[in-house]
């Protein structure tokens, strides 16, 4: 797990996030979710040069933890059903629609 970084792009809450590789990922947090005492994040994907934001991508879907320090950790969704039942639960509340649970990206 890796912490995230966090960025401020106008008034969007943007970070950052590292996967296996050492590659850099930038998101924006859209919102969070509730399921079963387990938080979530729905991310967007952005693409970002200097301070600017040039272009959006796939959202995701991150599940939450938080250490006794209160740094936050976020982490893909190995369980295919947990994926599934958050990514309707985001769609339920009449939001975009999640494209796929992406494990390319493991923090």
């Amino acid at each position: 797990m890796h912490e995230h970084h966090e960025h401020e792009h106008e008034h969007l809450e943007a970070f950052t996030l590292y996967d296996e590789e050492g590659n850099e990922h930038n998101f924006v947090l859209l919102g969070e979710l509730e399921n079963e005492q387990n938080q979530y994040w729905v991310c967007e994907e952005i693409f970002v040069e200097g301070e600017e934001i040039t272009d959006f991508g796939e959202l995701y879907i991150f599940k939450k933890s938080t250490d006794e320090e209160g740094n936050v950790f976020l982490d893909t969704i190995e369980d295919e059903t947990e994926f599934n039942e958050v990514a309707k639960m985001w769609e339920d509340l009449g939001n975009l629609e999640i494209i796929e649970n992406d494990e390319n990206i493991d923090n």
